[in-house]
């Protein structure tokens, strides 16, 4: 096996933190970080929608500074840099010199989708490079026939799960390439048993929390799958693509074809049949299409080496170029906000209008009646806009806002039966059974033409509620 290529590859990997650090405070929070942010004010083993790993992160970010933005993000990026290397290391198992270690780095970075989840605070980027950590001892598993890799990879997997339960996705997958390739060495290899001992002993605290909390992330799973399912499958293949680069598409292409007819790659071939058995699976429960990208992106570096082992490696020095040029404007918030490249961008979106939308609040508050504003719930619809509230409101004179949505119903919820309530994002019809009466005040606009969620949503004022809110609260609360 060939020198690992260390210092180009670590140079490319701190590249990769200090574009992702630059751009770090640019446009604002993500809805989901602004969840995060009060949920690690809410510590626990679990959430109906996540395990504790990343609120705990928000928490940690929150200790060294409060509200800070390139704080909170400095792990991600740091994460992204770990994913960058990991991309070299991969290459290197396959039998990459350092030429190809340096291009399988560069072609993980320039990729789009590293940078795009390493720009946030996310499940996503701590589950990628937990996936290419996984898969880079599974190669060395492969490679070495050595079964006492299960340790690493038990330790890796237990962690993995603490921030994400997409483990059981990619364990699924990998046994599929195993029994298809009959490694029977590492499958029956004591030292599996030993991994996964070791993966349910770290994992633990959260599995105990879900078994005692009925297991929510079943229900939300089926929930996102029902909902999201069919856009799912129809874009599961497409996304592949682009999340690994249009101008890499041949190099996947080449990776799949060598995996698949070298005989020198036969060792690592158990890669290839995990791979579209993860995508079978994935297709099968309706789940988002980033959920498999790590085993695409595993391919695609088996092509690089496939590629070096051919011929020199210019060609593709430049397509990484052409394709970092493509990608890296569109997952990162490079332009000015007015340049509107974030419609093209759906996370990137998310990050735009918060301060807004709270001053619109604002404004509806100010303008009822003094009594209703001394007895006022402010009630979202979704816990982004309850997360930005809660940040932005309080320099606004706006009480502490809350939403029936996933785990942000278990923040808290509201007490006082005769409050005047400020909605926001829902319809009149979606509140028409909880109160007397609902009427439509103003429409959220960030005012910079940019399209989320949020966008050209109602905020409501309603009166009479209909019942207590301990009752009214439990048929409200709801999961997406």
């Amino acid at each position: 096996m060939a020198p690992f290529a260390r210092r180009p590859v670590l140079l490319i990997a701190g590249a990769v933190v200090a574009l992702l650090m630059a751009v770090s405070s640019r446009y604002g929070w993500h809805r989901d970080e602004l969840y995060f942010r009060v949920a690690g004010e809410h510590l626990a083993w679990g959430y109906v929608d996540q395990p504790p790993f990343t609120p705990f992160v928000a928490r940690v970010a929150a200790a060294v500074s409060p509200n800070n933005l390139a704080v909170l993000r400095l792990l991600p990026a740091l994460t992204t840099a770990v994913t960058v290397a990991l991309g070299g290391l991969v290459a290197r198992e396959f039998g990459g010199r350092r030429p190809a270690q340096i291009a399988g780095a560069a072609a993980v970075a320039a990729g789009g989708f590293a940078l795009g989840v390493g720009h946030l605070l996310s499940t996503a980027v701590f589950d990628l490079t937990a996936w290419m950590a996984l898969l880079w001892l599974t190669a060395r598993l492969l490679r070495t026939g050595n079964g006492r890799w299960w340790i690493a990879f038990g330790g890796v997997a237990g962690v993995s799960m603490l921030n994400k339960n997409l483990l059981v996705l990619l364990g699924t997958a990998l046994v599929c390439g195993l029994l298809i390739e009959r490694r029977w060495d590492l499958l029956r290899s004591r030292w599996l048993v030993v991994g996964a001992a070791i993966a349910l002993a770290i994992a633990a605290p959260n599995l105990i929390w879900e078994s005692h909390h009925g297991w929510p992330q079943f229900e939300m799973a089926r929930v996102l799958s029902k909902r999201l399912g069919g856009e799912n499958r129809a874009t599961l293949l497409p996304l592949q693509l682009v999340l690994v680069g249009p101008a890499l598409i041949f190099v996947l292409w080449h990776g799949a074809r060598w995996l698949a007819r070298e005989p020198s790659a036969r060792r690592f071939r158990a890669l290839l049949w995990a791979w579209p058995a993860g995508l079978l699976v994935t297709f099968a429960t309706g789940g988002r299409p980033y959920y498999i990208a790590p085993l695409t992106i595993v391919v695609m570096l088996a092509g690089v080496v496939a590629i070096e082992q051919r011929t020199d490696l210019r060609r593709l020095a430049w397509l990484i170029a052409v394709n970092a040029l493509i990608s890296v404007p569109i997952a990162l918030p490079l332009l000015p906000v007015t340049a509107g490249t974030a419609n093209l961008n759906e996370a990137v979106a998310e990050t735009v209008g918060w301060p807004q939308l709270t001053r619109q609040v604002a404004e509806v508050v100010g303008k009822l009646p003094t009594r209703e504003r001394g007895s006022l719930v402010i009630l979202t619809a979704s816990y982004g806009e309850a997360g930005a509230i809660d940040l932005y409101g309080p320099a606004l004179g706006l009480p502490r806002p809350f939403s029936p949505h996933n785990s942000y119903a278990d923040f808290g919820q509201p007490t006082d039966d005769r409050a005047t309530v400020v909605a926001v994002r829902y319809t009149v019809d979606d509140l028409t059974p909880y109160f007397d009466s609902c009427r439509q005040v103003a429409t959220v606009d960030n005012r910079l033409g940019i399209k989320n969620e949020v966008q050209g949503k109602p905020i409501l004022v309603c009166h009479g509620l209909r019942g207590h809110w301990a009752d009214v609260w439990k048929r409200m609360r709801f999961l997406s």
